[in-house]
C-alpha cells in the first residue's frame, strides 16, 4: 500500500515537472516573433540565419507540392501568431496573395531581389521559373537576402544574422566548389540534365549544363506525344546515360523514356520540398548534397 502511494506520489511529480518546463518553454517561446514561411526549403535557409532570434515555421509539410497547394484553416491560425510572412514569389505561391490579403504581417518575397530566368515554351513562355534555391550559386543569394531582411525587421540583431549567413553560406559554397569541379571535368557531351519538370533552369544555367524536361512547370498534364517523342530522341541520339524526375511528382512518364531508350534512371530529385525528418534530404544542405551526388553519378 505504501509503495502505491509513493509510486503514485512521485509520478505526481514527475507530471508536475514536465507540465511546468512545457509552460516555462511555451512562455519563453511565445515572446519571440514567428516567421512564416510559405515552403519547408525557404523555411529551413531562415533558421540557419535567424538562429535563436525567431520562431520560423513553414506554411507547408515536407514533401507537399507547393505551387497548387490549398492553405486550410488551421494555416490561417498558424499564421495569425506571425509576424512576419515569406515567401518565394516568381509565381510559385499561386495561392499567397490571397492568403496574405488576410493577415497583418510584414511581407518578404524573395525574388524582389533576384534576376529570373524565363521559360522558353507553351504557356508559360515568359514567366520566370521560380525554383531558383535549386543551384548552390543562387541558393547562397537566398542567404545574402534573408540576413538583409531579418536584419531590417531587427536591427539589433543584425552583426549576428550576418555571421550565422556566412557560416551557413561557407557550406553552401563548398557543395558549389565541388559540383564546379565535377562539371568541369565532365565531357562537354555528357552535360545534359534531363528530369520530368522544368525546375532545374538556374542549375543547368550555373553550371555549363543543358537542360531538358517532359513538362514546364507545374504542368505534368502538358506532357504531349511530340514532347515525350523530342525527349525520347534526345535521349538515344546523344546517348545521356541517365534521366530524373522529383520527389513530388508521378515518375511513369519518365520511365517511359527510360524503356524506350535504355537510360538508366538516375533517381528522384527534390525540388519544392524538404524530405520527412527521418529522410534523407530533410534540411537544405542536404537536399543540395543529395541532388549533386545524384547528379553526378547518373552523368558520370
Amino acid at each position: 500500500m505504501k509503495k502505491n502511494f509513493l509510486f503514485l506520489f512521485l509520478s505526481f511529480l514527475i507530471c508536475l515537472t514536465i507540465t511546468s518546463c512545457k509552460r516555462t518553454s511555451y512562455k519563453k517561446e511565445s515572446n519571440k516573433e514567428v516567421i512564416l514561411a510559405s515552403f519547408t526549403v525557404l523555411a529551413d535557409i531562415i533558421e540557419n540565419v535567424a538562429k535563436d532570434d525567431f520562431i520560423v515555421r513553414s506554411i507547408t509539410k515536407p514533401g507537399i507540392e507547393v505551387h497548387g497547394y490549398q492553405p486550410t484553416p488551421s494555416d490561417l491560425i498558424k499564421a495569425s501568431k506571425a509576424s512576419v510572412f515569406i515567401d518565394n514569389g516568381f509565381g510559385f505561391e499561386l495561392w499567397a496573395e490571397k492568403f496574405v490579403s488576410n493577415l497583418k504581417v510584414k511581407r518578404v518575397t524573395i525574388s524582389d531581389r533576384l534576376d529570373p530566368i524565363f521559360i522558353s515554351e507553351d504557356f508559360y513562355k515568359g514567366k520566370p521559373n521560380p525554383h531558383a534555391w535549386i543551384s548552390p550559386k543562387r541558393g547562397m543569394i537566398y542567404v545574402d537576402i534573408i540576413v538583409d531582411s531579418l536584419s531590417e525587421i531587427k536591427p539589433s540583431k543584425a552583426e549576428s544574422f550576418k555571421n550565422n549567413g556566412q557560416i551557413y553560406k561557407n557550406k553552401i559554397a563548398q557543395l558549389d566548389k565541388d559540383f564546379s569541379l565535377f562539371i568541369n571535368n565532365l565531357e562537354k557531351n555528357n552535360r545534359y540534365l534531363v528530369t520530368c519538370e522544368g525546375a532545374f533552369s538556374y542549375l543547368t544555367n550555373d553550371y555549363g549544363l543543358k537542360e531538358a524536361y517532359l513538362w514546364p512547370v507545374n504542368a505534368e498534364s502538358q506532357i504531349t506525344p511530340k514532347r515525350m517523342a523530342r525527349t525520347i530522341s534526345l535521349v538515344k541520339n546523344k546517348n545521356i546515360p541517365s534521366v530524373f524526375c522529383e520527389s513530388t511528382v508521378n515518375n511513369e512518364s519518365q520511365m517511359i523514356v527510360v524503356s524506350e531508350t535504355g537510360a538508366n534512371y538516375g533517381g528522384d530529385l527534390f525540388v519544392d520540398s524538404l524530405s520527412k525528418d527521418n529522410g534523407s534530404a530533410n534540411t537544405y544542405l542536404k537536399m543540395l548534397q543529395k541532388n549533386l551526388t545524384l547528379i553526378k553519378k547518373g552523368l558520370n
